[in-house]
């Protein structure tokens, strides 16, 4: 879900006495509850704000015993979980919506279809429009693919476990035991789909590797170095692809041709 409504007014309310880093706390936890559809844990709520220091993690706590109730050690919103069903069973509604309408419309095609006979042989065949015998096909639709196209189209799809082998040899992972989850791959992909290219992307894993704190040097002792994380957004792989370039001493060789992210709707 990447989109919902924020009531400024309701906010304030509830929230007006938070501090500024209270605030970006609770701020980014309803953005990646919303984005994720999940709910977290402590852990979980620790990462996805990307809490680093004592005061940050204390920030962290604080909201979470605040505005979210603890069940079975994950934290609950009841106004996000209102959202998110709601979200889903519009989803399912429209899905449904779609289905019955798919199949009304094959429905009519077959009745339409059924009141065209085939001609015998007392009726009159209007032959005007009739190609010549042997005539060549007017279109190649039907054509099969040649072995270019073939390759091309088998490498779009190997981009994504190329891009994910490519972060196991980098971050000294075993390929048989770490898996191109669908988490992992939808990241790769919307990336991929944006425009970014792969070269930046094996970039930006490579800058990942190269930041001390993204490798666990943190007050947490605990890497950040997954390829979801540095593929979780464009601005994610901006940031490493940038630390990438600055330890190579061309920084100026930044690609300024991103498209810019959505805006964010409010009330």
């Amino acid at each position: 879900m990447h989109y919902y409504k924020r009531n400024i007014g309701d906010y304030h309310k509830k929230a007006g006495r938070l501090s500024i880093l209270q605030h970006g706390a609770y701020t980014l936890l309803i953005d990646a509850c919303y984005d994720r559809e999940v709910f977290p844990t402590f852990d979980d709520a620790i990462d996805w704000v990307w809490a680093s220091s004592d005061i940050e993690v204390d920030a962290v706590r604080f909201v979470l015993k605040k505005f979210f109730i603890e069940e079975d050690g994950f934290y609950i919103q009841n106004r996000i979980q209102e959202d998110l069903d709601k979200y889903h069973a519009n989803s399912l509604t429209n899905k449904r919506i779609a289905i019955e309408r798919e199949k009304k419309k094959k429905q009519t095609n077959g009745k339409v279809s059924s009141t065209k006979r085939e001609p015998t042989v007392n009726d009159k065949v209007d032959l005007t429009n009739e190609a010549p015998p042997n005539q060549e096909p007017l279109t190649i639709n039907q054509e099969p693919l040649t072995k270019n196209q073939l390759s091309n189209t088998s490498a779009k799809a190997n981009h994504s476990f190329d891009l994910f082998k490519y972060w196991c040899d980098v971050m000294g992972k075993s390929i048989s035991t770490s898996k191109l989850t669908p988490k992992r791959e939808k990241a790769i992909k919307a990336r991929l789909k944006e425009g970014y290219t792969i070269e930046q992307i094996k970039s930006a894993i490579d800058g990942c590797r190269n930041d001390p704190f993204s490798m666990g040097q943190n007050d947490r002792q605990k890497p950040f170095n997954d390829i979801e994380l540095i593929c979780r957004t464009g601005e994610k792989v901006e940031s490493f692809l940038a630390g990438h370039i600055a330890k190579q001493g061309d920084i100026n060789s930044i690609s300024t041709n991103f498209d810019a992210p959505e805006d964010w709707n409010n009330e």
